[in-house]
């Protein structure tokens, strides 16, 4: 997948989170305030073990700083629920949106486009695809904003505590998500084949099982098994191939990350034992300093790392929305259906002049013919296979596009509204479904 393909499927994903948006903006604002409260409660934590080791001070003479720092603490973990529940509230509003997306256009398009593809297929777009963004509306684009905001907040707390340490985590975060995007790179490209290869599996599947009887009169089980078997092989290659990606990409994140917070603590260890003097603006770097610094370090990379973590479901997303977009923006043609009301008063008559039954491509699969079914008549349409007796039919069901003219009652079949058309007819299709269960 080059890059202008996932440039463009990403700025559809980001589009599509406007359906989200107000869920969205609550998970990133609880972030930002556990963000907040995380140097607040690193500023008393800090003081409290400055007083008791420093000062010598009893554990009565800190109580307001113990129920400050217990109150911070409850309001921190409430904060976090919050941005839980809004962050799964978020994707699961984007993920309705897409999928009334798609039912809405399958529903345009009609079963005769439905059938070109096995049913499997069409389950995979529907569930598995669209189930994949999840996190990445739910916890990669909040993300994106936490971790710009809680980093600059952390700095913002320590640069005018000691400036040695604030340019140790200034100069230490691009790491991370320099080798995150280096990582991901072929991280969507991965997915993309994961998913193909499920929608094969799927659909492969789904139609031997429904043919299964067909299979054992012409002793092609055993020829299908292992087809089945060999796609399933697939599919287990490349899904190991997309968790390969992903612990790869977390364990290269904690290494770089362990080795900043490292960083900051060699600088305060030297300056206690006067090895280093700078950094402190001409003060002695007392424990609270060390402490509070040394307390916000690893918070400082979290908001970085928990981003890289995320980043494969951004990968995740983009492999999944290739082939939904690719259905959405198809350029195909749809069946026309008006909004002219259709009321059978009178007996219906259909009249067709030079029709040509087109395919969604714009391809002719029927005509030009001429027919007029009088009513109260019985017509028997017969023809070879692949003459279009199927696609005729659907066109006067209104499931396929066609040319020319094809009146009922003297009113465009085009400009219809098609439901109500729909009532006046009945049809039982050559593939029907048989159900356990009487007719009532």
């Amino acid at each position: 997948m080059d890059k202008k393909t996932q440039k463009h499927l990403y700025g559809w994903l980001r589009n599509q989170s406007s359906h989200g948006r107000r869920w969205i903006g609550l998970s990133i604002g609880f972030g930002l305030g556990q963000g907040i409260l995380m140097v607040a409660q690193a500023w008393l934590l800090a003081t409290l073990l400055h007083r008791f080791i420093m000062e010598g001070a009893t554990p009565e003479q800190s109580i307001p700083l113990f129920i400050t720092l217990l109150l911070v603490t409850l309001t921190k973990a409430a904060l976090a629920y919050g941005r839980e529940v809004t962050s799964f509230k978020a994707g699961s509003a984007v993920r309705q949106a897409i999928r009334e997306l798609v039912l809405t256009r399958l529903g345009r398009l009609g079963p005769a486009y439905i059938q070109r593809r096995p049913a499997g297929s069409w389950a995979s777009l529907l569930l598995e695809q669209i189930e994949n963004m999840q996190d990445f509306f739910s916890r990669y684009l909040p993300q994106m904003a936490i971790a710009v905001f809680i980093p600059v907040v952390i700095l913002v707390a320590v640069f005018p505590v000691n400036w040695a340490a604030g340019l140790i985590l200034l100069g230490t975060a691009p790491l991370i998500p320099f080798f995150m995007i280096l990582v991901g790179v072929g991280a969507a490209d991965a997915n993309r084949r994961n998913f193909q290869a499920l929608a094969r599996l799927s659909g492969h599947f789904l139609d031997r099982l429904k043919g299964l009887r067909t299979l054992q009169l012409f002793m092609r089980t055993q020829a299908e098994g292992d087809a089945i078997r060999d796609a399933s092989e697939d599919f287990r290659e490349r899904t190991m191939e997309v968790l390969r990606l992903a612990f790869l990409s977390t364990a290269v994140l904690e290494f770089f990350a362990a080795i900043s917070v490292a960083l900051v603590a060699v600088y305060f260890g030297f300056s206690y034992i006067d090895h280093l003097n700078f950094g402190h603006y001409g003060a002695k770097v007392t424990l609270f300093t060390g402490l509070f610094v040394l307390f916000l370090a690893p918070e400082f990379y979290a908001p970085l790392r928990e981003l890289g973590a995320h980043y494969h479901a951004k990968a995740q997303a983009i492999g999944a929305a290739e082939q939904l977009l690719a259905f959405l923006e198809a350029e195909v043609s749809e069946p026309a259906s008006g909004n002219t009301p259709f009321h059978a008063n009178t007996p219906i008559k259909v009249e067709a002049k030079g029709l040509e039954v087109l395919s969604a491509e714009g391809k002719v699969l029927v005509g030009p013919i001429d027919f007029t079914l009088e009513a109260g008549s019985r017509t028997a349409l017969i023809g070879i296979s692949g003459a279009g007796k199927s696609s005729l039919v659907n066109a006067l069901l209104g499931f396929a596009p066609y040319r020319g003219e094809l009146k009922v009652n003297g009113q465009e079949l085009a400009s219809l509204d098609m439901s109500q058309w729909r009532l006046q007819l009945g049809w039982l299709s050559q593939n029907p479904q048989l159900f356990h269960a009487s007719l009532r």
